[in-house]
């Protein structure tokens, strides 16, 4: 019989004639690194703020390793470590002074708080001369990292990540990736709430996929793939993007979807096309794009990523919603 440290039934919360969170029932088996992923303004951090215990749901329980969080708040506290997307450090402390405040928070003092703050900052990696700086000069990993140990002082079961890697460089990105694969292989249950699909495929055993309040899908990252029926990802880097390529693109048959994508790490947009007969329609695909005046710079094909899930599903790509954020 699996244990879950996470279970949320039939849960929503209004706010006003808002509702932020609708219906919601979903399980996090202890162990798991589960991911919460969907648009800004899907409902993700309001279900996070219900799950510590923030606001209560309208209607609905949530239960943390099994207890109720509205009848027993204080034990599901102890159960659970929280790391929000906003810093919460202080900047005129260093790494140490700031552990030690929110260690005494927790109730730790005297050696065992010396030794868990000293066990942490051996595990953000950084050097003592960075640890005695003031938060202040910090660059965004190395606070996001500090964020993470301050969480993680009492020695939690259940760790809430919400957005963790917002605003992070490429390589800060991984360097925190690697930091959430070790707390899980240790066997803490972690909910990480993002809206980027790539991090979600690369981390996580099991996501949910929220949008508008709702769940929309729940499985494991290679389940919801393969519930969508398609082969194959396109990517094409042009020249340039106009509505005319959108257009002659969309015409191609076999082409099942076109949309625009924008490539973080590179900076870069490109093009997709979702296909199920990729190598079939490459021919005519780049004819339509020569004869709207393009020039194609590369081509790269791929499967199929929980981006297209989240298109099929909902008709729009994530790039849309953020752009209208």
């Amino acid at each position: 019989m699996n244990l879950n440290d996470i279970e949320v039934k039939s849960v929503t919360r209004r706010f006003e004639d808002t509702v932020a969170v609708d219906n919601v029932s979903m399980n996090v088996a202890r162990g798991e690194l589960f991911g919460l992923l969907g648009p800004n303004g899907a409902g993700k951090s309001t279900l996070t703020k219900m799950l510590c215990g923030m606001i209560n749901p309208t209607s609905g329980t949530i239960k943390v390793g099994g207890y109720n969080i509205q009848d027993h708040p204080m034990k599901v506290k102890e159960l659970l470590g929280v790391v929000p997307q906003d810093i919460v450090l202080y900047d005129y402390m260093n790494a140490r002074e700031n552990l030690a405040f929110f260690g005494k928070l927790y109730g730790l003092s005297g050696g065992k708080l010396r030794n868990r703050i000293e066990e942490l900052l051996i595990f953000t990696q950084l050097d003592e001369k960075a640890v005695k700086r003031r938060i202040s000069t910090y660059s965004g990993g190395m606070k996001r990292r500090i964020n993470i140990a301050a969480a993680l002082l009492h020695e939690p079961q259940v760790i809430l990540l919400d957005e963790p890697t917002a605003g992070l460089d490429p390589k800060n990105k991984l360097a925190l990736w690697e930091i959430i694969r070790t707390l899980n292989k240790e066997g803490k249950t972690i909910m990480l709430t993002t809206h980027m699909m790539d991090e979600a495929e690369e981390l996580c055993n099991q996501v949910a996929i929220m949008d508008k309040g709702k769940i929309i899908a729940l499985g494991s990252p290679r389940q919801l793939t393969k519930k969508v029926k398609m082969e194959n990802t396109i990517t094409i880097l042009p020249d340039k993007i106009t509505s005319k390529l959108m257009e002659a693109t969309q015409k191609i048959s076999g082409v099942k979807s076109s949309y625009r994508a924008y490539d973080e790490s590179e900076k870069i947009e490109t093009l997709k096309i979702i296909t199920e007969r990729a190598e079939d329609i490459l021919p005519d695909l780049v004819s339509a794009i020569s004869s709207v005046g393009t020039k194609i710079l590369s081509v790269e094909l791929s499967r199929v990523t929980l981006e297209d899930v989240f298109i099929s599903l909902t008709g729009r790509s994530l790039r849309e919603e953020e752009e209208q954020v």
